[in-house]
């Protein structure tokens, strides 16, 4: 066990010490509070464990992985030897601490929002249980859900080093969260008890505003009383000025707010809006829109979208020879395209060439902010021989599987385009805003974080509660819904800093459970779009 933290200090500190407010001392969790502490905001008493700590644990796991899996690593974790130093030096700071204690997940990363949520505490620990407290957090880093997490992020565990704070267990009387806008309202979600339930997804809570010392939401108003919730607001504030941080975790206990942690958070800024073309409301446009779902990227561009809008009835694709070289099938279709889109566009063979250059642009027009002129060009395309579309259509959609990039895929070029068709002719239903911003895409149904295999990427994930363990959908979603849950749950933190849009208790679950469906939503106005059954099963 390595004697000294990273500073060249004890492992194990007050959380009053000065030297806690390093990250790499305290981790982020247990530097945030420290500089609370420091800046005179009312903190629970505890005391930090240094990340530097976790560093032989985290080894002996990794040395795991390959032969035993996340199983093997967590239980290496679970039987380290935590060495005498430690082991006494966290018997002298709990013995100051009155039980129960809990023990709370500090990484290096929870500075950052995608990993909000992603690691365990252990509450009700007795003083002498708190190593064993302490090598359970840690083994958290080795569940199936946050390896997931780190394989999205391209972060190794083992160089994520995981600290510790140490604190009474609290019985509030409320708890919850506080968002600060740049106005200085302050949005804040409470519950009766612990907010353990809200932060996780599981509870709705009731929210208020306070803005100028006037405070709005009957129900919060009734829970906890207006000059309870005043005081909130003037410790979310305090934490804004001082801090920097716009988002705080809260308890009240016996009339007083405290803090349980400090963030700094994407949400609270004015939303962007955004201006949806006229012309995206007409029926040739929810059209496309379909054909470029099923043929995406810049292949479907190159390979089909010139010509096959002119077609009446869709071919049915024809599979090229299984073992056709890329570069072959790529050139083929490519010289095949242009004959298409010569015939659709009405032009001679021998101006394939000019034609296609035309296709292209009135595509580009397409995903501006005039897309009328290219609708009534598309509109105009004559349909071409059936035979050879077909066999076009099979070669390009061969392309585009073998193609496709690893990892996040990012947004495709055509989205835009689908949450302007989507808000224009879907059916609408209302939620609240949980992250800002706009996506389009499949909306599916996921049960639960085992089911996940039907998820692509770009979809709009869709669910009952905001959990912590679905955060690895996020990374490459469109957006995400739930039905139930609260915006200042865990999960639409990690969202609001991937800048996945997403809204919460909004009652789409009946409509999407019967089948994907295209769509948008509106994670500033707290909306979801969903186009007709029809449209649902493009790709």
């Amino acid at each position: 066990m390595p004697p000294n933290d990273a500073r060249g200090g004890p492992l194990v500190r007050r959380i009053g010490d000065p030297a806690a407010c390093d990250v790499a001392t305290a981790g982020a969790k247990g530097a945030g509070l420290a500089q609370a502490k420091a800046a005179g905001l009312p903190v629970p008493d505890g005391f930090v464990v240094s990340p530097a700590a976790s560093a032989p644990a985290l080894e002996l796991a990794e040395a795991q992985m390959e032969g035993r899996g996340s199983g093997g690593a967590r239980m290496a974790i679970i039987g380290c030897d935590l060495g005498r130093e430690l082991l006494d030096a966290l018997a002298e700071a709990a013995r100051a601490l009155p039980e129960p204690l809990i023990v709370r997940s500090s990484s290096v990363l929870e500075g950052s929002g995608e990993w909000s949520g992603a690691f365990t505490s252990v509450p009700e620990v007795r003083r002498d249980e708190v190593g064993k407290a302490a090598k359970s957090v840690w083994a958290s880093c080795y569940s199936l859900e946050v390896l997931e997490r780190y394989e999205e992020a391209s972060v190794e565990p083992v160089n994520a080093p995981m600290g510790l704070v140490v604190q009474p267990e609290i019985a509030p009387d409320f708890g919850g969260a506080a968002l600060t806008f740049a106005d200085g309202t302050v949005r804040i979600d409470a519950v009766k008890g612990s907010p353990r339930d809200l932060m996780a997804g599981w509870s709705s809570g009731t929210r208020a505003e306070v803005s100028g010392g006037e405070v709005s939401g009957h129900d919060a108003v009734e829970m906890m009383g207006a000059g309870a919730l005043r005081s909130v607001a003037d410790l979310a504030l305090r934490a804004c000025r001082q801090l920097g941080c716009n988002l705080i975790e809260w308890v009240m206990l016996d009339g007083e707010p405290l803090l349980l942690q400090v963030q700094r958070s994407r949400a609270g800024s004015e939303p962007e809006g955004f201006e949806v073309p006229a012309a995206l409301g007409h029926r040739f446009a929810l059209d496309f829109v379909r054909l470029a779902r099923d043929y995406p990227g810049s292949w479907g561009e190159e390979l089909v979208l010139g010509w096959l809008p002119g077609m009446g009835r869709r071919p049915e694709p024809v599979a090229p020879e299984a073992d056709a070289p890329v570069d072959d099938l790529a050139d083929a279709a490519r010289t095949l395209a242009r004959r298409l889109v010569a015939q659709a566009w009405g032009v001679a063979p021998q101006s394939a060439d000019e034609a296609h250059a035309r296709a292209m642009s009135v595509l580009r027009r397409m995903r501006s902010d005039r897309p009328n002129e290219s609708i009534e060009a598309l509109q105009a395309l004559v349909p071409v021989d059936e035979s050879p579309a077909a066999r076009l259509l099979g070669m390009a959609r061969r392309l585009i599987e073998q193609t496709r990039p690893a990892g996040r895929q990012g947004l495709d070029r055509w989205e835009p385009v689908l949450v302007g068709v989507a808000a224009l002719q879907g059916e609408v239903y209302a939620g609240r805003g949980s992250s800002g911003g706009v996506g389009a895409g499949r909306l599916v149904w996921v049960e639960h974080s085992k089911q996940t295999d039907h998820v692509r990427p770009r979809d709009i994930v869709v669910t009952q509660y905001p959990l912590a363990n679905l955060s690895p959908l996020l990374f490459d979603a469109a957006g995400f819904v739930s039905l139930g849950g609260a915006p200042t749950a865990h999960l639409f933190e990690v969202a609001r800093s991937l800048t996945v849009p997403a809204v919460v208790d909004c009652p789409v679950g009946d409509v999407v459970r019967a089948g994907p469906r295209l769509g948008m939503l509106d994670g500033d106005a707290g909306r979801v779009a969903i186009l007709g059954a029809d449209d649902g099963a493009a790709g």
